[in-house]
């Protein structure tokens, strides 16, 4: 124990005496220590460092006695690594005395010697105040000292890094956004930090750029920046984040600000798909849309034609990158040919477009135009003139058949009748009034088919009669004025000049004065006065326009006016509830004619002139009556020569009169003689005839019952021998063959004879006159109402 003590006490002196000495030789070569450039060591805080110092002898056969570490300008050694041992020479520094002062470096430091070259002295956990000049004294047996500094420097770590765009804004978060395509400029800036950090831009590991572009020194600090440059910004970077990196030489971790980048997108694709292959109009079909690739998703945008699709049931499904937009169109006939654009925009992508165009093929049935050819003016057609008209037909697919209609009866291919037929066109050849009309065309294909609306042709032309007045007869008198009127058609017909000409019964044609007439656009009325035999004749209206002058005139025969023919063929027939007389129209005389009755009675067995006429009847007069002729005891008036008689009374001999009546007279009567009844007739009135009242007020009141009784059995006697007489004649005449005597009424006297029908003779009149033919039958021992069983005729009528 006492030996070790005192032998760190002699090492203790012997290094202290070194010291001195050392110290002393130490300020003889400051000058030279200067002189040796010192090696540079970095170290963190907290970091064990290792400072190297070279210890090999100048000569093989020296040896090292002792190495001293100074720090900055300190005299006195931190540590000391002495050799007192002869084992030193052979490389063996195990006996070596260490030394180290008692402060808090050199606690922490330790000299090192690997294999009698290399040495080193670690000073672990530096800290700010180790930071300094260290300088290694190494003192040989025989060689000169030697001295290596190394300059121990704590490492500053820079400042966290800060990112800015192209804008110099800096970027907090997410850096951007940026468009694809386009370039792309982040600048990495750190400040401080010691030694010079490297800034640097990473993406998934990997170095993007490592180029530190310039040290901006300022007043007080060091400013580190690194531009990042991407030209035309592909897809690899969406979604993706990057680093900048800052990292001085000895640090272990860098410093890292990560920034992620919000990049947007152009669509990649856009795809229109249709549900059905064929596309027929009014039909709807459904479309689909798709896109992706865009970011943020893209909006879907249809046109159609150029116009925008504003429908609001159009469905759009969004995702992130993708977008589905669905729609259901009904096209038209207009919509084919068109192009359906589907456009997919980024909206928040300026010219971040991509779209897809279709062209639509719309399925329809044709779409018919009928028109004039070029050429043709329908204001300068006149007759005669050739008309040539075009069907344009629309259609997909293209017509199979084209027809053409007048008036919607279809033409045929027809040269000689001038109809000629093309593929689409119609021909007219020498026009006439015949063609005008409406003329449409058709078309039909595998769709359906169409009709165009009509086109009207229509053509100028001559004046002519209008239809129904081209030939008149005029029923007028001697010193009657009759307006003739003349009517015509025209196109034009603003300009219509008229004029007329005279041809009498002598075949002289002569024209009329025009100031005669009064013309009025298609109208020409002429007042006309025949004033003598030869005035009456024919009459002839012409016109003239721009077109040219009619070539058959309208035509009126002026026929003199007169009394109509008596009726024809006028009998008795028996009805229900009365008698019927029906005659047949005679000639009218050249005027309207209605017909007349009258009913006249006197008392059997008296004298004609004696005739009944009730105290309480007002009967009309005939104005033909001859003198001594009964007045008429009923008149009826009838647009037919068809009557019904009712209120007969027994005990009277009546005699029927039949008129045709016109503007200038009547005619002679038709006589229908020697009527009786033995009871009386229905007073009930169905015409418009004249009736006087009960004709049992017209008998005389001292007439008694007796008196009608021996009337009555006189008048069946009566008709027993007309009977027979009628009979008579009928044999004789068929007998002789003698053609019958006309008279005016014959089947007015027909023969009575009891429980037997009578088939009486047919009449056939004049070729004005129709048949007829009566059937007049009684019956005995029955009661009928037949009235005309009932009738009583004068056997010697």
């Amino acid at each position: 124990m006492l030996r070790t003590l005192g032998y760190v006490f002699l090492t203790s002196l012997l290094l202290l005496l070194r010291i001195r000495r050392v110290g002393a030789a130490a300020d003889d070569s400051t000058e030279f220590r200067n002189k040796v450039p010192a090696k540079l060591v970095w170290a963190a805080v907290g970091d064990d460092v290792e400072l190297p110092c070279d210890i090999t002898p100048p000569t093989p056969t020296d040896t090292l006695s002792m190495v001293l570490w100074f720090k900055d300008e300190v005299g006195i050694p931190l540590y000391s690594y002495s050799i007192y041992s002869l084992d030193a020479r052979m490389g063996n520094y195990h006996n070596a005395v260490h030394w180290a002062g008692s402060d808090d470096l050199g606690n922490r430091t330790y000299f090192q010697v690997a294999d009698g070259h290399r040495a080193k002295l670690k000073v672990t956990r530096v800290t700010l105040k180790d930071q300094g000049l260290f300088r290694c004294r190494v003192d040989f047996v025989n060689s000169p000292t030697r001295n290596f500094r190394v300059n121990l420097t704590l490492v500053e770590e820079p400042t966290s890094p800060v990112i800015y765009d192209a804008q110099g804004r800096e970027v907090t978060g997410v850096g951007g956004p940026f468009l694809e395509g386009y370039d792309l400029l982040l600048t990495c800036q750190v400040s401080g930090g010691r030694p010079r950090p490297e800034v640097t831009w990473w993406k998934d590991g990997e170095l993007l750029d490592g180029v530190v572009d310039n040290s901006l020194i300022g007043s007080s600090s060091k400013f580190t920046v690194n531009h990042l440059f991407v030209g035309k910004i592909g897809r690899s970077l969406w979604g993706a984040k990057l680093e900048c990196r800052a990292k001085s030489e000895p640090m272990k971790k860098a410093i890292i600000r990560e920034v992620p980048l919000e990049i947007y997108l152009k669509p990649a694709v856009v795809k229109i798909v249709l549900s059905e292959d064929q596309i027929y109009a009014g039909r709807p079909i459904a479309i689909k849309c798709e896109t992706w690739g865009s970011s943020p998703a893209a909006r879907i945008v249809w046109r159609l034609g150029g116009h925008v699709i504003r429908d609001p049931n159009v469905s759009t499904t969004q995702r992130s990158n993708s977008t589905v937009s669905k729609l259901a169109l009904v096209l038209g006939k207009d919509d084919d040919a068109k192009e359906l654009i589907c456009r997919a925009e980024n909206p928040r992508f300026p010219g971040g477009v991509l779209e897809e165009a279709k062209t639509l093929r719309v399925l329809y049935p044709p779409d018919v135009d009928a028109h004039l050819a070029n050429g043709y003016i329908m204001d300068t057609l006149r007759e005669g003139d050739d008309l040539k008209l075009i069907c344009n037909v629309y259609s997909n697919p293209p017509p199979t058949r084209i027809n053409w209609y007048h008036n919607d009866e279809l033409l045929e291919h027809d040269v000689l009748g001038g109809i000629l037929l093309a593929s689409s066109s119609l021909t007219l050849r020498v026009l006439t009034l015949e063609h005008a009309g409406d003329y449409s065309c058709e078309a039909v294909n595998s769709i359906g088919r169409g009709l165009s609306r009509p086109i009207l042709i229509h053509m100028k032309y001559a004046p002519r009669c209008r239809e129904g007045q081209e030939k008149q007869e005029i029923i007028a008198g001697r010193h009657e004025s009759v307006s003739l009127r003349c009517e015509v058609e025209a196109v034009p017909d603003d300009i219509v000049r008229f004029s007329w000409t005279y041809n009498n019964t002598r075949g002289d044609v002569l024209p009329l004065p025009n100031s005669r007439a009064q013309n009025k656009g298609l109208l020409s009325i002429l007042e006309y006065t025949p004033t003598s035999d030869s005035d009456f004749g024919t009459l002839a209206c012409w016109a003239i326009n721009s077109v040219g002058r009619q070539t058959i005139p309208c035509v009126f025969n002026i026929v003199p006016a007169k009394a109509p023919e008596a009726p024809l063929d006028c009998f008795l027939h028996n009805e229900s509830s009365a008698l019927e007389v029906n005659c047949v129209p005679g000639s009218d005389g050249g005027s309207p004619q209605h017909f007349l009755l009258e009913v006249r009675g006197v008392l059997r067995n008296s004298p004609p002139h004696q005739q009944v006429i009730p105290q309480t009847l007002q009967t009309p007069q005939s104005d033909q009556g001859a003198v001594g002729e009964p007045q008429p005891l009923y008149q009826e008036s009838n647009q037919q020569p068809n009557f019904q008689l009712h209120g007969l009374e027994p005990g009277l001999d009546y005699t029927i009169y039949v008129y045709a009546v016109n503007g200038r007279g009547r005619s002679d009567p038709v006589l229908l003689e020697h009527v009786a009844v033995h009871q009386p007739i229905s007073n009930k009135i169905e015409n418009s005839g004249i009736f006087l009242q009960d004709l049992k007020n017209a008998l005389p009141f001292a007439l008694s019952e007796t008196m009608i009784i021996v009337i009555a059995l006189t008048g069946i006697g009566l008709i027993l021998v007309g009977v027979g007489v009628a009979i008579g004649l009928v044999i004789c005449r068929k007998r002789t063959g003698a053609p019958a005597v006309e008279e005016p009424d014959d089947f007015t006297t027909p023969t009575y004879v009891a429980a037997q029908r009578i088939e009486p003779r047919s009449r056939f009149g004049t070729e004005r006159r129709r048949s007829q033919r009566t059937s007049v039958y009684t019956e005995d021992n029955r009661i009928e109402p037949d009235l005309l069983q009932q009738v009583e005729l004068d056997p010697q009528a």
